[in-house]
């Protein structure tokens, strides 16, 4: 997708609330601010904020049976 959306449209588009938008916000999604206060986010910058916290599944895959092997008995 192209074009600039709120944070509103933006949480719809990458399935999460606004609240957690306005989170990555602070934690560094791009935006730009108009002179009347209004946030606008690109779609892209969405992706390109979420691509940034991507691991490799075998990763993930070997931290949990990790710790399915320590809490063996």
């Amino acid at each position: 997708m192209k074009g600039w959306v709120k944070a509103k449209q933006a949480a719809k588009y990458a399935g999460v609330s606004e609240r957690t938008v306005r989170k990555w916000l602070k934690a560094g999604l791009k935006f730009s601010q108009l002179p009347s206060g209004t946030v606008l986010i690109r779609y892209e910058w969405v992706d390109d904020f979420l691509a940034s916290y991507e691991s490799e599944e075998n990763v993930l895959h070997d931290l949990v049976n990790e710790v399915c092997n320590d809490l063996a008995i």
